[in-house]
């Protein structure tokens, strides 16, 4: 692994928020999946808390990272995200790019039958 890029975002809001733009997101999610670079772009709602969205992704490169954000539907999302904040929808928001420069396992095996 060579310089791969991995953003973690976190979004806590106010109750029922995140059901508001649902639809944009999982747009966004679907075809963020499909672009090139892209290994891993996943939303999770946090178990203990309805209203916390964590945001994982691993891109090939700053390159691909930098093309994600061209996309007609990341301007949806984008839009949808700042409308929200205006609104008051969200109370805490966080965005760390992190640069990898190799990885290796845990070494832990779940057991099987």
């Amino acid at each position: 692994i060579r310089d791969r890029i991995i953003v973690a975002v976190e979004f806590d809001f106010m109750p029922g928020a995140y059901d508001r733009i649902k639809d944009e997101v999982l747009n966004a999610i679907e075809k963020s999946r499909k672009e090139k670079g892209a290994q891993i772009y996943d939303w999770a709602l946090d178990v203990t808390n309805p209203n916390r969205a964590i945001i994982f992704e691993l891109w090939d490169s700053q390159e691909a990272l930098d093309n994600h954000f061209t996309y007609p539907y990341m301007d949806t999302l984008v839009e949808v995200l700042s409308t929200a904040n205006i609104r008051g929808d969200i109370i805490k928001y966080s965005a760390d790019i992190y640069e990898v420069s190799d990885k290796r396992s845990m070494g832990f095996v779940l057991p099987t039958k």
